[in-house]
C-alpha cells in the first residue's frame, strides 16, 4: 500500500467512517441485514473508495448518511457510492474500469460508431456493470450520441462567430479532453492527456 493511498483511507476513516462508528449494520440489496464480515467488507470497500473525496466531500457525505439513518443503520453500499458519484464523479484513473472499457472491442466500437464520449462518460459516472452489448445502455448511449455531436456542432459555429457562452465553451472543452483521453487510452498512453 502506498504512502498516497494510506493517507486517503485514514483520511476515510477519520472523516466518515470513524463518526459514523455507531450505526448499525445495513442490509443488502435484497433487503437482508448484512452479516458482521459482510459489514466490514462493505466498509473495507467503501475505505478504499472514497479516498478521492475532498475533506468538505467527506464531511458532506458523513452528514447525508447521519441524516438518513433515522432508523439507526447504515444505507446500502450502492447509495453511498451513488451519493459520493453524484456530488463528485471519480477520476477515470481512480478506477481501472473506464480504462479497461474503453480498450474493449465494445469500446473501439463505440469510437469507430461515434459514442465513445457517451460511454466514457457512463462508465466514468456510473462504473460497472458493464453494458450488455447491444442492450437497451447502447441504444441510449447512441441516441445521446446524435444529440450530443449536433450540440457540438452548433456550439463549434458559436464559437466561430465569437457567440459560444461560457457554458458551451466548457462543455466543448470537456468533450475535447475526454476524446482526446479516450485516443490516449486506445493508444496505450493513459495518464498523458491533461
Amino acid at each position: 500500500m502506498t504512502g498516497t493511498k494510506a493517507e486517503a483511507e485514514a483520511r476515510v476513516d477519520a472523516l466518515l467512517l470513524e463518526p459514523l462508528a455507531g450505526l448499525k449494520r445495513g442490509k443488502d440489496g435484497k433487503g437482508r441485514r448484512l452479516s458482521p464480515e459482510g459489514h466490514d467488507a462493505m466498509l473495507t470497500r467503501l475505505r478504499g473508495w472514497l479516498g478521492y473525496l475532498s475533506d468538505e466531500q467527506l464531511y458532506g457525505l458523513r452528514d447525508h448518511i447521519a441524516a438518513l439513518a433515522t432508523n439507526g443503520e447504515w444505507p446500502s453500499e450502492a447509495h453511498v457510492r451513488n451519493v459520493a458519484i453524484t456530488a463528485c464523479p471519480p477520476p477515470p484513473e481512480t478506477s481501472p474500469y473506464p480504462r479497461s472499457m474503453m480498450k474493449s472491442a465494445l469500446g473501439r466500437r463505440a469510437l469507430a460508431q461515434g459514442w465513445a464520449f457517451e460511454m466514457y462518460q457512463e462508465v466514468v459516472r456510473y462504473g460497472p456493470p458493464p453494458f450488455v452489448e447491444g442492450g437497451w445502455k447502447e441504444k441510449q448511449l447512441r441516441e445521446e450520441a446524435v444529440k450530443n455531436d449536433r450540440r457540438r456542432l452548433i456550439i463549434e459555429e458559436n464559437m466561430a462567430a465569437g457567440m459560444a457562452t461560457d457554458a458551451e465553451a466548457a462543455w466543448l472543452r470537456n468533450w475535447q479532453r475526454a476524446m482526446a483521453e479516450i485516443a490516449a487510452i486506445q493508444a496505450g498512453q493513459e495518464g498523458t492527456v491533461q
